[in-house]
């Protein structure tokens, strides 16, 4: 009881809410594909709402258990094998392009831009970079909406990159999160197992209370349309 009431205050899922708002504004169809969809948290919400989504993971033990959870999901050569010629009206990249470097992410980016229907909506979820971002071993660099542009807007802007494809930014909303304490003593060697999740109940209690205000910008969801 306690340990979920601790839970329902820490946890901050706006970003999947905000996803799914854009989603249901901009996708007037339902196919949707997921890119890096992990253990299929997005999945689930597409699935709840009847969209038809498919997940797309580089891991094949994830994709097994996303498969026993009857999500719709493949490895990424599955997908070019079967799918690459197929046209979506949506692809979500939710926390993915901050674990790759700029070469393979504008590749990464432009390779599924080619499998999105023209008009359709590309969704981006990413990290800023703040103290937290490093935490995760494999975040490699964090990207802007304003960079996303210059690489794949129409601006052509003096970049080294030349993308086939053009998107153009539509929509955007910054993520805001309760303040978290890093790099302190006690996270390694606790004195009490109890000195953490005080201090982020009480953070996260400032946080909802304040309306979100008494809290850092850590991560931004751009919504950008395919252009003709």
């Amino acid at each position: 009881m306690i340990k979920n009431i601790y839970h329902k205050i820490t946890s901050y899922a706006l970003e999947e809410k905000k996803l799914l708002s854009y989603i249901e504004k901009y996708v007037e169809h339902k196919e949707v594909l997921d890119v890096g969809c992990g253990y299929g948290r997005i999945l689930q919400l597409l699935k709840s709402k009847k969209y038809n989504a498919l997940g797309v993971e580089i891991n094949p033990e994830i994709v097994d258990e996303c498969n026993r959870m009857n999500l719709p999901c493949v490895t990424v050569d599955s997908f070019m094998k079967e799918y690459s010629s197929k046209k979506w009206d949506a692809i979500v990249m939710f926390h993915v392009i901050e674990h790759l470097e700029s070469d393979k992410c504008f590749e990464f980016i432009d390779s599924y831009l080619d499998c999105l229907k023209p008009g359709g909506i590309l969704i981006i979820a990413t990290p800023l970079l703040t103290e937290y971002f490093y935490e995760d071993f494999d975040h490699v660099k964090p990207y802007l909406p304003v960079g996303i542009q210059m690489v794949f807007g129409e601006q052509n802007a003096q970049v080294q990159y030349r993308s086939r494809n053009k998107i153009e930014l539509i929509d955007l909303w910054y993520k805001r999160y309760f303040y978290r304490v890093i790099n302190q003593r006690f996270l390694y060697f606790p004195r009490s197992k109890l000195t953490m999740p005080i201090i982020n109940l009480f953070s996260a209690l400032v946080f909802k209370m304040s309306f979100s205000v008494l809290g850092k910008k850590d991560g931004w969801l751009g919504v950008f349309r395919k252009c003709s």
